[in-house]
């Protein structure tokens, strides 16, 4: 007996590179060549029909090839021949011969089964394959419109005496400049568009101290002062902060700076905007009181953590004062509720009256948080940092400008009023505008930023 079996694997790879390919697997069946063929001379009837593997042969054994014996021939022989010759009463005695009559001829061979059908179950098997590559250019450039992150503003009120009385609560009427500034300061912080906003809250005279290694001012949430929180988490603190505060004694400005300084870049959290925010309605009267001294705060301050400081100035304040820190402490330029000339860098709410106070929150709120951006992440693919780009398209339709990028805020002169820097150049989470180009994209209602991301690799 005698088997064959044959089986055929065949794997190609197609190789490429790029782009990402996925690969497809073809199974083709092909005959597989299997057969037992054999039969020998077999019993004359065939063997049994072909089986998975073949059929089976015919029986090895045929038919006796001598005639009738004795006993006459096998089933298929010919009919032996009487024991004693012809019939009892025949002829002579001596009848027919001893050994009978021929026997007849051997049974023929049998014939060999038929083998069974030649493919049967077990294929050959051919594969194709084309293997995929993964590499890890996964990504390509992709542009998104820029996220401004979540806004936390530190916000320290004037409350010298020449703030009028505390001749109100938040949700009492009264005419001193005190009450329209707890007042404005509260629908603020109630307002739809300050969800989300974190808010702390000091006072001028809340402990002030006038060495600037010291804090400036009590840390939040002593002396009736209000800690960092989300809004509206902690607007029951607010308002009891707010209705038990009064105005009373002088305006040590330069310690309400100090605790900006200080409270700000301690407070600072990652993936959220920081601003400090100063309102007052007077000149200093206490401590420092230069201009070179206060400009010197507020400017090695922004200068060191990028933290803007915002001054709000009530009937009283010295607006030419106020511009003078303001040119120096990161808030931008703005053509509207200027003390003087405009454009200008402070906010004059006059008295507080009517809606001007609030509207001023509001805008201010709007140029910190349209100022800075989240650093995206991309699908997929590994961020690189530089290979960055910021976009800038003026509203009514304007050509799209690609900003650039500068080492630090120290360095956005160089970029022609188009740029922008890392809060950190190594590990970087925030996209800061230089601030002459915030100043444009503040001013530019349809204004749209967008971030072009890079991959490695690509």
């Amino acid at each position: 007996m005698q088997d064959r079996f044959a089986l055929s694997l065949r794997i190609s790879e197609t190789t490429v590179m790029r782009p990402l390919l996925i690969g497809s697997l073809f199974l083709l069946a092909s005959p597989l060549c299997f057969s037992v063929a054999c039969g020998s001379s077999g019993d004359s009837t065939g063997g049994d029909g072909g089986s998975t593997f073949g059929g089976s042969g015919g029986s090895s054994n045929a038919g006796s090839s001598s005639g009738g014996s004795t006993n006459g021939g096998t089933a298929n022989g010919g009919t032996a021949g009487s024991s004693n010759g012809g019939t009892t009463n025949g002829g002579t005695s001596s009848g027919g011969t001893s050994s009978g009559g021929d026997g007849g001829n051997a049974g023929s061979s049998g014939n060999g089964g038929n083998g069974g059908t030649e493919d049967a179950g077990i294929p050959d098997v051919a594969f194709n394959y084309d293997a995929p590559v993964i590499t890890e250019d996964a990504c390509a450039a992709t542009r998104i419109e820029a996220d401004p992150i979540p806004l936390d503003m530190y916000i320290v009120l004037d409350d010298s005496g020449s703030m009028g009385s505390a001749d109100c609560n938040v949700t009492q009427s009264g005419s001193s400049k005190w009450c329209y500034a707890v007042r404005a300061l509260w629908q603020f912080f109630n307002a739809p568009e300050s969800v989300g906003t974190g808010i702390a809250l000091n006072y001028f005279n809340n402990g002030y101290s006038c060495s600037e290694t010291s804090n400036g001012l009590t840390v939040p949430p002593g002396g009736g002062s209000v800690a960092f929180n989300v809004l509206p988490a902690h607007l029951s603190a607010l308002q009891t902060s707010l209705n038990n505060e009064g105005p009373s004694g002088g305006t040590p400005t330069s310690s309400a700076l100090v605790s900006i300084a200080k409270y700000t870049s301690a407070q600072r959290t990652p993936g959220r905007t920081m601003v400090g925010l100063l309102i007052t309605d007077g000149a200093p009267g206490n401590c420092l009181v230069q201009d070179s001294d206060l400009e010197r705060i507020v400017h090695d301050h922004y200068t060191a953590t990028g933290i803007p400081t915002f001054m709000i100035g009530m009937d009283g304040a010295n607006f030419t004062r106020l511009e003078n820190w303001g040119a120096v402490s990161g808030s931008p330029q703005h053509a509207t509720h200027c003390g003087g000339s405009s454009p200008c860098y402070s906010y004059s709410v006059g008295t507080g009256s009517g809606t001007t106070f609030i509207d001023v929150l509001k805008e201010i709120q709007k140029a910190a948080v349209g100022c800075t951006f989240n650093v995206p992440t991309p699908d997929s693919g590994l961020l690189d940092i530089d290979k960055i780009d910021v976009i800038y398209t003026p509203g009514g339709g304007g050509a799209p400008v690609t900003l650039t990028r500068v080492s630090d805020q120290s360095q956005c002169g160089s970029a022609a009023g188009q740029g922008w820097y890392y809060d950190d150049n190594v590990n970087p989470t925030q996209i800061i505008l230089c601030p002459d180009t915030c100043t444009t994209v503040s001013g530019d209602n349809g204004a749209k930023i967008d971030v072009e991301l890079g991959c490695l690799g690509s």
